[in-house]
Formats: C-alpha cells, sequence, structure tokens
C-alpha cells in the first residue's frame, strides 16, 4: 500500500533527523563531565555511592577509568548501540540492515539515554543489560520451533546478564525478574519432572539473591527502607517548610541546616538526615522518629502529595514530552531540572533543540505507529491471503516463519510482551515510591526506549513486528 510507504519514509526520515541531533550533541560533550552528585562520588571514592544504586563491577570500573573517561563512555555507548541493535533485530528481517543500524541508533541517541551514556553513573549500563534481556526474549517467543538447545541458550545469556545486572546497578535485578520467571517457565514447561525442580529451584535461588542484595533478610532493615521512603515521598522538597512543625527535642537536634540538606536533594533522607538521627537514637528508635514525621509531612502536604503522585506516575510513563512541559514551567517541579542543567552546560543552545525536537517527535512517532497498524489490520480483514503469502516467504526456525504455525494474536503478543511490561510498571512504582516529585528520567530508561521500540517495530518485515 503507498501510503504505508509514505508512513514509513516519514518515521524513518524523523528518527534520522533525531540521530543527526544526537550526533552533534555527543561531539560536543565526548570530553566532558556531568557533574551529578552521585557522579562525584563514584569519582572520588565516596562511600556513600555504595549506599545508593551503584553496584561493585560499576565502582570498579570508574576507579580504574576515572582518568580516561572517553573509554568509560565508549564502553556506555558501544553497550547501548549491541542491546539497540539485538531488539531491532526482532523485529527486522536480514534484508534490513541497514533500518536494524538506524533503529539501533535511533534507540542510543534518544535525549535521556545519550545524557546517561555519557555520564559517570550506572543507569546506562544497566539499561543495555535490560534491553538485552528484553531482545532475547522477545526473539526467543518470535521463534514456534520449540528447540531445548536455543531456550537454554537463552536461559544461560539471561542469567548472565542478570548477574551483571546484580554487580552494575542492584535494583534492577528486581526489574527483569518477570523476564526471567518467563523464560525459564517456558523452558520448564516442555521438559520432564527433574528439568522443571531444577528450574525452579533456579528461579527461586535469584530471587533470594535479589533480597539479599537489595535489602537484606531484617525485617527492622525492611522497616527501616519503608520508612525513609515514606518520608522521602512525603517530605521532599518541603522538609525545610514542614521543620518549624517539628516538636521539640528532635527540632533541635535535626537543625536547620540538616532540614535545608533533605530539602536541596532527592536523597536528602539517606544521605543527611538519618546520620543525623543516629547521632542521638538507637536504629529502632531512628526508624521509629522516620515513621512519625512521615505522618506530619503526610499531614501538611497531602494535597500536594496527591498531585505528584499523578505527575510522576505520568512523567516515567511519558518521559519526553513530560520533560518538555517542565521545561517551559507548565507541568510541575522535579529533578528533571537538575538533569537538564548538567545536560545543557556545554551546548545550551543545541540541548534545547534537541529535547524539545525529540519531545514533538514523540508525539508524531507514535502516531504514525499507530496509523500503520491500523493500515496492517485493515490490510489483513480486506485481504486474508496477505499473511499466508508472508508465511511461505519465511524460513523456518527464525521469526520470518512464525506465521507458518497461524496468527500471533492478542494472546501471542501477551505472551512476549507482558513479562516486559510487567518489569516495567514494576520499575515506574518503585521509583515513584521513592520521594514526592523527584521523577529522575535517568532511573527509568527503559521505559523510555521501549516507546521507541514500539514505533520501530512498525519498520519491519518479521511477523515478529507484527501484532
Amino acid at each position: 500500500m503507498p501510503i504505508r510507504a509514505v508512513l514509513r519514509a516519514v518515521l524513518v526520515c524523523g528518527m534520522t533527523v533525531q540521530i543527526m541531533l544526537g550526533l552533534a550533541w555527543l561531539v560536543k560533550n565526548m570530553g566532558g563531565l556531568q557533574t551529578f552528585q552521585e557522579s562525584r562520588w563514584l569519582l572520588t571514592g565516596g562511600g556513600v555511592a555504595g549506599r545508593l544504586y551503584s553496584g561493585a563491577l560499576y565502582r570498579g570500573l570508574v576507579s580504574l577509568l576515572s582518568s580516561h573517561l572517553r573509554i568509560l563512555y565508549g564502553i556506555q555507548l558501544a553497550a547501548a548501540f549491541a542491546s539497540a541493535y539485538g531488539l531491532a533485530a526482532c523485529f527486522m528481517g536480514k534484508d534490513q540492515k541497514a533500518l536494524r543500524i538506524l533503529g539501533a541508533l535511533a534507540l542510543t541517541f534518544i535525549p535521556q539515554t545519550l545524557q546517561c551514556h555519557l555520564a559517570v553513573l550506572p543507569w546506562s549500563l544497566g539499561t543495555s543489560l535490560l534491553l538485552a534481556q528484553i531482545a532475547l526474549w522477545v526473539d526467543l517467543t518470535h521463534n514456534r520451533t520449540k528447540e531445548y538447545g536455543r531456550e537454554r541458550k537463552t536461559v544461560i545469556a539471561m542469567l548472565g546478564s542478570w548477574m551483571l545486572l546484580v554487580c552494575i546497578v542492584p535494583v534492577y535485578a528486581w526489574f527483569s525478574l518477570p523476564l526471567l520467571a518467563a523464560v525459564l517457565w517456558r523452558a520448564g514447561k516442555s521438559g520432564g519432572i527433574k528439568r522443571r525442580v531444577f528450574l525452579g529451584l533456579t528461579g527461586l535461588a535469584i530471587a533470594v539473591c535479589c533480597m539479599a542484595v537489595n535489602c537484606g533478610f531484617s525485617p527492622s532493615a525492611w522497616n527501616r527502607e519503608l520508612a525513609a521512603n515514606a518520608l522521602s515521598r512525603t517530605g521532599w522538597p518541603h522538609f525545610q517548610n514542614d521543620y518549624d512543625s517539628i516538636p521539640e527535642p528532635l527540632h533541635s537536634e535535626i537543625g536547620l541546616d540538616t532540614a535545608r540538606k533533605v530539602s536541596a536533594y532527592a536523597d536528602g533522607v539517606e544521605i543527611s538526615l538519618i546520620p543525623k538521627l543516629e547521632e542521638y537514637y538507637g536504629p529502632e528508635e531512628t526508624t521509629s522518629i522516620l515513621w512519625e514525621l512521615a505522618g506530619l509531612c503526610l499531614k501538611r502536604n497531602l494535597r500536594a502529595d496527591v498531585k505528584n503522585v499523578i505527575w510522576d506516575m505520568a512523567a516515567y510513563h511519558a518521559t519526553p514530552p513530560i520533560f518538555a512541559m517542565q521545561l517551559k514551567g507548565r507541568a510541575y517541579d522535579s529533578h528533571s531540572g537538575i538533569n537538564y542543567q548538567q545536560m545543557k552546560n556545554r551546548a545550551p543552545l543545541l540541548s534545547r533543540r534537541y529535547v524539545t525536537y525529540a519531545a514533538r517527535w514523540w508525539w508524531l512517532m507514535l502516531g504514525l505507529a499507530v496509523i500503520l497498524t491500523g493500515c496492517k489490520l485493515a490490510e489483513r480483514v480486506v485481504n486474508p491471503d496477505v499473511r499466508a503469502g508472508k508465511a511461505k516467504a519465511g524460513t523456518p526456525g527464525t521469526c520470518e516463519g512464525k506465521a507458518k504455525s497461524g496468527t500471533p494474536g492478542a494472546r501471542n503478543f501477551l505472551q512476549s510482551w507482558f513479562p516486559v511490561l510487567a518489569g516495567a510498571e514494576w520499575m515506574i512504582l518503585y521509583f515513584v515510591a521513592q520521594g514526592s516529585g523527584i521523577m529522575d528520567y535517568k532511573k527509568t530508561l527503559c521505559v523510555t526506549v521501549l516507546w521507541y521500540v514500539a514505533a520501530l517495530s512498525r519498520l519491519g518485515n518479521r511477523e515478529g513486528g507484527e501484532g
């Protein structure tokens, strides 16, 4: 259909413009350093960095390459491109190598992701590993041939990437659990009782390891983390305003300086307030005080907190357009201002145009993808023989040959994408719970990339991209 060819050409042109803007921004920033707080701690070896999100492997990598940041950025860019290429290959056939490369570049040069690829932060490599797992899973589910050898290789590769996640961004290990559960279930479904027991024990060991690395097995530690998150959710960034309502002697023990730090930094409760309280109280008393302060802040800021929860959910789901609204003062205050300040340091005008174009292109890109999907569905209704013809052209054992076994349909789509979407929603809910109005898009890059993957899938000629 000519209309589909025109829409695909527009999609390709729009992504090419974003890639060109991204390349220009890359040239301007490749040798620079974005001075995020956690980046400074990682480069100086500050112990507090280990208490936040960076895993031991990433801290070691930064320590090794602290004087050669270009190499670190190169590693992060290469990992991002490789995982993006793997995702693009799930939808584009072997005869679409140029489109695969274009798609991989488009996913790599999203403004929010590119900023993290050129930063001393673990989010870039963590996102690349998550995307690699998604690519492995989608490729496996798009293959209708039940080959245990293929499933075993996929399980091993996904477990290996999960282990790297534990060492680079431990919290991301949680969000890959739906994918790991799905691949273990698929591998065990066609096997005997021994294989099922082994894979079940493997899944249990993975869950236990996630818990051990991220929150331990102590109920008091869980209570402390929940209390700190509750105070961050209800108190940031209003804590300084609520400080005068805190009764004595707690008011004097916290001090105005600490209250200002809690309001100034998104991780202020963990970094500044808890150490201050522990100077006067034991661990259990400190946890009780955190809950007390969270209740006080909630009473004073209930309406603002509810509004910020709604905005946070929207912003984490659709970062590019909400980010553009924030820069125009039309949304709400969040961590985005700090991120953008770092992004534009070396190229203010270019950064503004880059971000603005990406926000506008996000809407147009998804609109084009919806229209292309509608055209495809209409074509199937009008000419049911189209799919049969494509099935004959496919190669058994590959995504191209999937149609031989039948229509993908909603059920097959859910089998492929439900674990991916479950992990993405888990990620969003987790970071929404971290603090009111923080909306730090660096932490949810995977969600942002998935929107672009949805649009890119419309360019592919593999049946796996059509559903």
